[in-house]
C-alpha cells in the first residue's frame, strides 16, 4: 500500500528541496551539532537574550537542511521559527525586506500556517500582555509603534483600518499621515509623531516581535537566514549595512529578547571575500565607511567579523557510516511510498558518480535509481553533472561595476 506522507518526502528528495519533514527524518552525522544548537537554545530560552550562530558548509553539503533541523528543534521546544532564504528581491542590507519575510514566514508552535496574526488576536484591551506591550514599546521602540499598536487595540473597531495597523505590524509599513487619520478617528485628536526612516527604525520592528513572541508564552523566536553567502553580489556599500546589520542580531546590546539567529553560508563566502590575501571586506569596508565619514561604525563592522570566526559550526562532509545509513532510510522511504520491495544493494546508484559529488547529488541519484528499478526494473545506469556556481568575480568587468554602482546610489538615496 503506498504510503503518503513517504511520497511526500520522496518528492522533497527528487527536487532537492529541503523542508521540515525530511528533517525529522534525516539527521544523520549532525548528532554533535544538533547537541550544540540544542544547548544554546535552551540558553536562550533561561536567559531571554540574544544569541547568533554561523554555518558554514561547502556547496551543497546540507546547510539548508540542518536550518530546518533547528527549525525541528527549535519548534519542540517552544520556539516560533521564522526562515528567511536571502535573495535579490530580500538583500541582507534591506531590513524592511528581511522583517516583511521573516514576519510573513514565522511559524507558531501548533500553528500549521505562518503569519504572526494569532499573536495580535490573542492581545485583549486592558489585559496584562497587551499592557506589557504597550509599555514595552512606549520605553525602546520609535514612537511609531506604540501609537500603531495602541490603535489595533483600543481603537473604534473598524475592521479595515485594524487590518491595515496589523499590515503595520507585519512590515506593510502605513504611512504617518495614514495613521494620524486613523488616530484622529479613533480617539478625537490628534497624534504627533517624529519621522519614521525606514533605513533606522525598522529594526524596531524586529525588537517589538520578539518581545511579543516571549510575552505571548513561547520560549523565544528562532530567525534562519539562508543563503547569506548572497552578500557576495552587493556593492561594497551594501555589504557594509549588511555587515552592521549581521551586528543588530548578534549582539544582546541591540535589545532583541529571546532570540536565537542562524546564519548558513558557503564557505567561499570567507574565501573569496572576508578573509582573501588582497581587497578583502576585512580591508576595504572600513575603508569605505571612512571615506563616508562613518568611522563609528568601524568597530562595529570589525565585531562581525570576529563573530564570524567565534561563532563558526562547520557543517563538514558526512562519514562513508552516515551517507550509508541515510541513503538506507532513502531505500526505505520510498518502498514505503509506492508499496514495493525495493531492492537492499543501492550501491549501484553511486557508481557512475564522481567522489566529489554533493551529497544532495547522491541522493538525487538514489531516488532516479529507484525510480527506474520501480518502473522499469534491471539496473539502471545514473551520471549527474553539477552547474558551476557563479561568483561575482566571474561576472564581467563592467556588468560588477554597473551592478555595484546602482546598489551604492540606492544606499545613498535611503
Amino acid at each position: 500500500m503506498e504510503n503518503f506522507a513517504a511520497r511526500q518526502v520522496i518528492e522533497y528528495l527528487r527536487s532537492g528541496v529541503s523542508s521540515r519533514n525530511l528533517s525529522a527524518i534525516f539527521s544523520y552525522g549532525r548528532e554533535a551539532a544538533c547537541e550544540r544548537v540544542g544547548r544554546e537554545l535552551e540558553r536562550v530560552r533561561s536567559d531571554g537574550g540574544a544569541f547568533s550562530l554561523v554555518v558554514k558548509g561547502n556547496f551543497g553539503n546540507g546547510k539548508t537542511h540542518f536550518l530546518n533541523i533547528i527549525a525541528h528543534k527549535a519548534q519542540e521546544l517552544n520556539f516560533a521559527v521564522s526562515f528567511v532564504p536571502l535573495s535579490k528581491e530580500t538583500p541582507f542590507d534591506k531590513l524592511d525586506r528581511l522583517y516583511r519575510r521573516a514576519a510573513a514566514g514565522l511559524y507558531l508552535p501548533g500553528c500549521s500556517q505562518p503569519g504572526f496574526v494569532p499573536l495580535l488576536e490573542a492581545l485583549q484591551p486592558g489585559s496584562d500582555q497587551a499592557n506589557e506591550m504597550l509599555n514595552y514599546a512606549a520605553r525602546n521602540l520609535h514612537p511609531k509603534l506604540e501609537a500603531v499598536l495602541k490603535n489595533y487595540l483600543d481603537g473604534s473597531g473598524d475592521a479595515y483600518n485594524q487590518h491595515i495597523l496589523a499590515g503595520d505590524l507585519a512590515g506593510d509599513f502605513v504611512p504617518t499621515t495614514q495613521l494620524k487619520s486613523i488616530h484622529r478617528l479613533n480617539f478625537g485628536k490628534g497624534l504627533s509623531l517624529p519621522p519614521f526612516k525606514v533605513k533606522e527604525n525598522t529594526f524596531d520592528y524586529f525588537r517589538f516581535l520578539s518581545r511579543l513572541i516571549r510575552a505571548a508564552g513561547y520560549a523565544g523566536w528562532v530567525i534562519l537566514f539562508d543563503e547569506f553567502e548572497q552578500l557576495m553580489y552587493l556593492g561594497i556599500t551594501a555589504r557594509a549595512s549588511a555587515y552592521l546589520n549581521a551586528a543588530r542580531f548578534m549582539s544582546p546590546s541591540f535589545g532583541l529578547t529571546a532570540t536565537y539567529t542562524v546564519f548558513a553560508a558557503s564557505s567561499n563566502l570567507w574565501s573569496e571575500l572576508i578573509w582573501k590575501q588582497k581587497n578583502s571586506d576585512y580591508d576595504i569596508v572600513p575603508q569605505k565607511l571612512a571615506a563616508k565619514e562613518r568611522q563609528y561604525d568601524i568597530p562595529t563592522v570589525r565585531e562581525v567579523f570576529g563573530s564570524f570566526l567565534k561563532e563558526n559550526l562547520f557543517l563538514d562532509t558526512l562519514s562513508t557510516f552516515d551517507i550509508r545509513r541515510m541513503l538506507q532510510a532513502v531505500r526505505d522511504q520510498h518502498a514505503l511510498a509506492y508499496g514495493w520491495q525495493a531492492p537492499d544493494d543501492i550501491s549501484r546508484a553511486k557508481a557512475g558518480l564522481p567522489a566529489d559529488r554533493p551529497l544532495r547529488t547522491v541522493i538525487r541519484a538514489v531516488v532516479e535509481y529507484l525510480d527506474l528499478q520501480y518502473l522499469y526494473g534491471g539496473r539502471p545506469e545514473i551520471a549527474a553533472a553539477m552547474p558551476e556556481e557563479i561568483l561575482p568575480g566571474d561576472l564581467p568587468e563592467d556588468e560588477r561595476e554597473e551592478q555595484e554602482k546602482i546598489q551604492d546610489h540606492e544606499h545613498e538615496c535611503l
